[in-house]
């Protein structure tokens, strides 16, 4: 067991030995660095030495930094800001602060000191690094991260940027409300792991895609109940390669809704609220394709209102169109919600019935004749109200064209307006 007198002159030669070092390697530094270093005393914090880089920044004489203390660098009453360095040791100490030029300039700096024993005396070493670089590009670099941010905000619609990995690098206010999350969740998390399951890996593939082929990749994207047309951009970096994506996404609720309403309103008979001509030929040949791809049977009803020139002439065009709104109403109770129920012009009406078979024709046509007869019971107009109709029917085995359904429906309405001609 090593006495203890004998650990500590082994401790005391073990310091010599590195502040033998240390004076070394501050020679060597004095001479061939750009920092600027000082030698200071360690009790009263006095300068004893400066490099020629330190008179050289400061604009003060060798002679006038002996007659100086460390803290006489700083301006008074300003507190340095202790920032440690990772994997400096026990003996080094670091901080930052302002220091002050002889003209009166100041400028922010970082000092790194570790003490040494030096002849005997034990003394600081303290290198100090002009930091006016770094800070002005720290605060460009802020700078241009809040005009970055302002931009993105200025922005209505989502903006938002990621790697190659999904890491997300910047994103907009309008982004985070859309996906429910605040914005410093965001930003470093990875943008899939954000969604749910199913739409990441949609997310994903749309991802690969631009990445592979360096081309936007367009779609609309349908979240509680609001459309966003949605575009992945790619960004290529110095070599042209795709190093990040920019996801950029517009509401387009409120222009689907217009887009609807136009199209209900192009397809719409204004009287009645029944599909018009050009509706029915739109829906129709749909039907029909569905029909055969299900194998399934389709009705086709054409109807028309009986004497409706009359009413007009007697009672007024008024009057006439009531009765056109009394009958769509008939028809819209007499057939499913499904079914496609139209006024193709004037006094005319034609019904494509989907999914049935030939057998539901007369409880259809029984059902019609029941309403017709309560409304004229009810004695609500001037005149009885009369409907003539005929049918076709398309069979799944044996598939007939849209115009050959018309063309039979028509024939067998107007052979009914003829038998009701004969007995009136």
């Amino acid at each position: 067991m090593i006495p203890e007198d004998r650990r500590r002159r082994k401790r005391r030669a073990d310091d010599v030995r590195w502040g033998e070092d240390l004076v070394k390697r501050y020679e060597f530094l004095l001479h061939h660095t750009r920092d600027n270093i000082f030698t200071v005393r360690y009790q009263d914090k006095n300068i004893l030495d400066a490099n020629t880089a330190a008179v050289n920044t400061y604009q003060y004489s060798l002679a006038e930094f002996r007659s100086m203390t460390m803290d006489d660098l700083q301006p008074a009453g300003l507190t340095p800001h202790l920032a440690p360095r990772p994997g400096a040791g026990s003996r080094v100490v670091v901080f930052e602060t302002t220091h002050r030029r002889k003209n009166g300039e100041t400028f922010p700096v970082e000092v790194s000191s570790q003490g040494v024993m030096m002849g005997g005396e034990r003394v600081l070493l303290c290198m100090v690094g002009d930091l006016s670089e770094k800070k002005q590009s720290e605060e460009a670099h802020r700078r241009s991260e809040n005009n970055l941010r302002a931009l993105l905000n200025a922005v209505t619609e989502s903006l938002l940027l990621v790697d190659k990995s999904g890491t997300v690098l910047a994103a907009n206010e309008m982004f985070a409300k859309r996906l429910r999350r605040p914005i410093d969740g965001i930003i470093g998390a990875n943008f899939y792991d954000l969604l749910p399951p199913d739409t990441a890996r949609e997310r994903r593939k749309q991802a690969e895609k631009v990445l592979s082929g360096g081309k936007p990749v367009r779609f609309v994207d349908i979240r509680n109940s609001r459309y966003i047309d949605q575009v992945i951009y790619p960004v290529c970096d110095d070599r042209g390669e795709v190093a990040r994506l920019a996801f950029f996404g517009a509401d387009i609720t409120q222009r689907r809704e217009m887009e609807k309403e136009l199209e209900a309103m192009a397809l719409s008979d204004q009287l009645t609220g029944l599909y018009n001509r050009r509706g029915f030929f739109t829906l129709a040949p749909r039907e029909l394709k569905r029909a055969e791809r299900s194998a399934k049977g389709l009705l086709l009803f054409f109807a028309d209102v009986d004497g409706l020139k009359e009413i007009n002439d007697r009672f007024g065009h008024e009057e006439g169109d009531r009765a056109l709104s009394a009958a769509a109403k008939i028809l819209t109770q007499t057939f499913r919600g499904s079914d496609v129920i139209s006024r193709i012009g004037g006094d005319e009406f034609a019904v494509l019935v989907t999914d049935t078979d030939e057998t539901l024709m007369e409880k259809m046509l029984l059902r019609l004749y029941r309403l017709i007869n309560n409304f004229n019971g009810r004695k609500a107009a001037r005149y009885k109200l009369a409907i003539s109709i005929g049918h076709a029917f398309c069979n799944p085995r044996n598939p007939a064209t849209l115009d050959e359904l018309i063309s039979q429906a028509d024939q067998r309405m107007y052979r009914m307006k003829k038998i009701k001609y004969r007995q009136a």
